[in-house]
């Protein structure tokens, strides 16, 4: 599993002042269609369905870190991008804490093991508690990429 490989670089927003979680979550979306990686109307259903996952339960899975996500049809590919949160978001996470980092993770309805794989591995990053340091540390696009690459393996 390369999370590397699934990250929208283009689409990872280091500043996000989100009035809240949804706000959130449509601004990424939206980073993801200016970055060509969903189309608008794609983008538009992708928002409803995440937003939609998100009221069900929290995605906020502690440490300071969120990871929407959904599994839909209007991808063809994993997709992930990354928000950074300076300020912290009120996310109802598990542990009570605010989030810094969003990790929004899009799969395709029919990729269920990779999905699932994917969500083991940002999962497995927040647990262990110096790599999540690092993340919720990442100050731009090019610091999460690198993370990525460095905990897939991948030679700089």
């Amino acid at each position: 599993m390369a999370l590397h490989e699934y990250c929208v670089p283009d689409a990872i927003l280091c500043d996000l002042e989100p009035a809240d979680k949804e706000d959130a979550i449509r601004q990424m979306v939206d980073a993801l269609v200016k970055a060509k990686a969903l189309t608008k109307k794609k983008g538009d259903a992708v928002a409803a369905e995440v937003i939609g996952r998100e009221r069900q339960a929290t995605t906020g899975i502690g440490n300071g870190v969120g990871i929407p996500h959904a599994r839909t049809e209007h991808v063809d590919k994993i997709i992930l991008t990354f928000g950074r949160v300076p300020g912290g978001l009120d996310y109802a996470a598990v542990d009570g804490e605010r989030v810094r980092v969003l990790a929004l993770l899009l799969s395709p309805k029919k990729a269920t093991d990779d999905h699932l794989a994917a969500m083991k591995a940002m999962v497995g990053i927040v647990r262990d508690g110096y790599q999540c340091k690092r993340l919720v540390g990442c100050p731009s696009a090019e610091s999460f990429v690198d993370l990525l690459r460095e905990l897939d393996g991948v030679k700089q």
